[in-house]
């Protein structure tokens, strides 16, 4: 089992590949304009550009991409163009035996491959900002964080602020798992429900009401999915605020959920779907203390 990842060489071969919803053509190419100028080699999938009603193709034509994407001798890392929805709808069909160890990257749809893969193959991957946003919606300090985290250079906090201490003691390590609060409650109950036992479950969401947020909390809570966490990270919760004049807090709602596992959670770590989206290995080891994540190299 290989939980980290090597760092990528100038000249590295990296395949695009969009599994989930349709993205705009002009702000992929821009992405990847991006990563050109790190001096990496971008290569198209099979059938990027496709459509099928609110998805990057049919899945015949979603799954071709991904399968290459995951097998291709030929290719150093590959990068997900966009989110959205759709590869749900892939992972039973995907051969898990031909899959290479290799960085995978992506975030929000993309939380069902990282669960999948860590489940089905035991390699590590990269949460990270999809190709769609990284040249328009992201910050200028999460990109470079990206990039040093692909070419090796670095590996810095995350920081947090502890909302729950916890009955164990800090600091806690384990891997560090888990991404969209959705995704992750979407996967339960079925043969790729993240096994967060042992590790340092990370969430975030986008644009879900409060009573979602209760809702999503609470399928994680009764399918087993926290059952025998190290600590929860909670990332941006962003549009999933009360509403204006509410005597509670997004906090009040995390603690209510997460205090009786007894656990340490940490709140505003800085990875979301807002600008700031910092990457981490997911399945990578971290330390967890009173300052945030720090990642620890194997």
């Amino acid at each position: 089992m290989t939980l980290q990842h090597p760092a990528l060489p100038p000249g590295a071969r990296i395949g695009v590949f969009a599994p989930s919803g349709v993205f705009s053509p002009e702000r992929l190419e821009a992405g990847i304009s991006v990563v050109e100028g790190w001096g990496y080699q971008v290569v198209r999938a099979p059938s990027l550009g496709a459509t099928h009603r609110y998805l990057a193709g049919t899945d015949e034509e979603r799954l071709e991409g991904l399968v290459w994407a995951l097998t291709s001798p030929d290719l150093d890392a590959c990068w997900m163009a966009r989110g959205g929805y759709g590869i749900s709808r892939l992972l039973d069909r995907v051969p898990w035996d031909r899959v290479q160890e290799r960085p995978v990257l992506g975030f929000s749809d993309g939380t069902a491959l990282h669960s999948a893969i860590y489940k089905a193959c035991g390699h590590s991957s990269i949460h990270s900002p999809v190709l769609h946003s990284l040249a328009d919606h992201l910050d200028g300090g999460s990109r470079e964080y990206l990039r040093s985290l692909l070419d090796g250079s670095s590996a810095g906090r995350l920081y947090g602020r502890l909302l729950l201490q916890g009955s164990q003691g800090l600091p806690v390590e384990g891997p560090l798992v888990g991404g969209n609060l959705c995704m992750l409650a979407s996967l339960c109950g079925t043969r790729w429900q993240l096994d967060a036992a042992g590790c340092v479950l990370l969430l975030e969401d986008v644009a879900e009401p409060p009573y979602r947020v209760d809702r999503l909390l609470q399928q994680l809570k009764m399918s087993g999915v926290l059952d025998g966490v190290l600590g929860v990270a909670v990332g941006a919760l962003l549009g999933c605020e009360p509403p204006e004049g509410a005597d509670w807090r997004q906090e009040d709602l995390i603690r209510e959920h997460l205090e009786a596992l007894g656990v340490p959670v940490l709140v505003g770590v800085p990875v979301g779907h807002g600008a700031t989206n910092l990457a981490f290995v997911h399945g990578g080891q971290v330390r967890l203390d009173d300052e945030g994540l720090l990642p620890i190299r194997g």
